[in-house]
């Protein structure tokens, strides 16, 4: 008996730090689904950029949309932590491939939760072959390419066009639109920075100075495992194409446009009422969200768990069905037990 908890013991040892030693290095995110495998229907989400570096010495650095931190993180066993309160199993590492998903949900904050896959980053530039061109004093400069060779910038709550907007001494009642070269050299030292486009040239010199206050938050770009010199171009929209919207009559196309948080608070709202026994205003609360944002996948299962409430089988099926054909595989395994068999599953109106 003690060989064998000894045994056992030694085994989870040697696993955990296969996991470990496996876990470092940088890895680039492929593919991104919801935790029991359904797929992301927001494009923002689906489309974001992540990439995890992991080091030896229990640090990462994480780039999610062009914002950098970093942190610590440890393996146990099989699974991932990162500080104290996110947790992921890590269901597949090996020399191709990192899969992880997120536990210890309650059944709240399933539908939200996410599984994670990601690719060696030396995999990910497979086939990607940087632009290169020489400054007058011979230097080579890297033309940037986004999730690909870029330099990072190191903050955690803000990108780098976000941290140079808010600097940026522009007043709020104009609108303008202008558009920024400038090298972030091998050191992470910022020069060259240029206006190529402007709308009011009398600002040019104050979104210089807010992009020279970006000084010590670079690191520089690498490739093939150096650091490069490294040109960046960027724009800044400041109300510009809102203004040239609204001069071409956009109004009546913005009123079609998806808004989340409008549609997230009527969800809120339902749940409010659904825990005072209000279905009915929440029911009303939830058709508003959905209609703010179809893709509201959560508004769709707290409607159905609603008409379930209710006994209103024909309109919770409806829900069902919406939910199935987004592909959605909780959903679907309600419609197959509660509506399937039915004779008739009925339209929405």
């Amino acid at each position: 008996m003690y060989k064998t908890l000894t045994f056992l013991f030694i085994s989870t040892q040697i696993f955990a730090q296969t996991f470990k030693q496996k876990i470092v290095d940088e890895w680039v995110k492929d593919n991104i689904s919801l935790y029991d495998g359904s797929p992301i229907l927001k494009d923002d989400i689906r489309n974001m950029q992540l990439r995890y570096t992991f080091m030896p010495n229990d640090s990462f650095q994480v780039t999610i949309n062009g914002k950098t931190g970093r942190g610590t993180y440890q393996v146990k066993n099989d699974t991932l932590y990162f500080g104290k309160n996110i947790t992921f199993k890590i269901e597949r590492l090996d020399d191709i491939k990192l899969i992880i998903r997120a536990v210890n949900l309650d059944s709240t904050s399933l539908s939200k939760a996410l599984r994670l896959s990601f690719i060696p980053a030396r995999f990910h530039n497979l086939g990607f072959s940087p632009q290169t061109f020489r400054t007058k004093g011979q230097d080579t400069i890297f033309v940037s390419k986004f999730n690909y060779l870029e330099p990072l910038f190191m903050d955690a709550d803000r990108s780098a066009s976000q941290f140079i907007s808010e600097n940026f001494f522009f007043p709020e009642y104009k609108a303008g639109d202008f558009y920024a070269r400038f090298i972030i050299t091998r050191q992470g030292e910022i020069k060259g920075i240029d206006i190529l486009e402007s709308t009011h040239s009398n600002y040019n010199k104050y979104l210089i100075k807010a992009i020279k206050s970006t000084a010590g938050k670079w690191r520089p770009a690498t490739w093939e495992g150096k650091p490069v010199n490294s040109e960046v171009k960027m724009s800044f929209d400041m109300g510009w194409s809102e203004k040239m919207e609204r001069k071409s009559g956009g109004d009546e196309a913005k009123k079609d446009t998806i808004d989340s948080n409008e549609s997230n608070y009527y969800l809120m709202q339902a749940n409010i009422n659904v825990e005072a026994k209000r279905y009915s205003l929440a029911i009303k609360d939830l058709a508003k969200s959905i209609a703010l944002d179809p893709l509201n996948i959560d508004a769709y299962y707290a409607r159905a768990a609603v008409y379930a409430l209710t006994k209103d089988v024909q309109k919770m099926c409806v829900d069902l069905l919406q939910l199935k054909n987004m592909q959605q595989a909780k959903g679907t395994e309600l419609w197959n037990k509660f509506c399937q068999d039915k004779k008739k599953t009925p339209s929405q109106n």
